[in-house]
């Protein structure tokens, strides 16, 4: 497995368990997580980014998440999915996600489109 796959492993965990050790298992301390790259208010660091996770959350079962890297080089990786919700929503997502030394997310940007 690669540090990019596992770091999506250990997001797609948080995102179903919502709690907060596993989102800090995904995340550095002094993350920055942007959720558009203009995102002129970003959640910096990882107190922040457990509280956006819970302001944000899903439903457990709502959700699907597809995905696969597209690139991965050095520390950065470059993540394609998608995402289909219960209700019939459905997102393309692209992460691009720089990685520290132990694999947590210390920069990620993410854009999403929902397909109509």
């Amino acid at each position: 497995m690669t540090r990019a796959e596992d770091f999506v492993e250990r997001y797609v965990d948080a995102w179903l368990t919502e709690d907060d050790d596993v989102v800090r298992e995904a995340f550095a301390p002094d993350a920055i997580y942007r959720g558009y790259p203009s995102d002129d208010e970003p959640a910096i660091g990882i107190d922040a980014i457990v509280a956006m996770w819970h302001e944000q959350a899903d439903a457990p079962g709502s959700w699907t998440f597809d995905w696969h890297i597209v690139a991965e080089e050095g520390d950065v990786a470059v993540i394609q999915g998608v995402t289909s919700y219960a209700d019939g929503a459905t997102y393309d997502t692209l992460w691009v996600v720089r990685l520290d030394a132990m694999g947590r997310a210390c920069d990620f940007t993410e854009w999403y489109v929902r397909r109509d």
